[in-house]
């Protein structure tokens, strides 16, 4: 496969969803569990809401799976999703 061929503009627009869907799934987990403060510190705050980091919804999930199953199972339902 010869350089010329490689579609680098369609990479970065499925990364850039799968981005986008990973992080909306990470916000729509941490309104369903009311942003707690055991989440942690949000990355930054957008006219009032708490906006995290992408990833914190794998590790949420890891740590709270417990306590929330159906919350987490509906986040990585839509952070699945976004992958398809």
């Amino acid at each position: 496969m010869q350089g010329t061929n490689v579609l680098f503009g369609q990479i970065a627009v499925v990364f850039g969803i799968v981005i986008a869907g990973v992080w909306g799934a990470t916000q729509w987990t941490a309104a369903a569990l009311g942003y707690q403060l055991r989440l942690g510190s949000p990355w930054f705050d957008f006219f009032g809401t708490p906006v995290y980091h992408p990833w914190r919804l794998f590790e949420w999930w890891f740590f709270y799976d417990a306590y929330a199953p159906r919350v987490f199972d509906t986040g990585g339902a839509i952070a699945g999703g976004s992958g398809l």
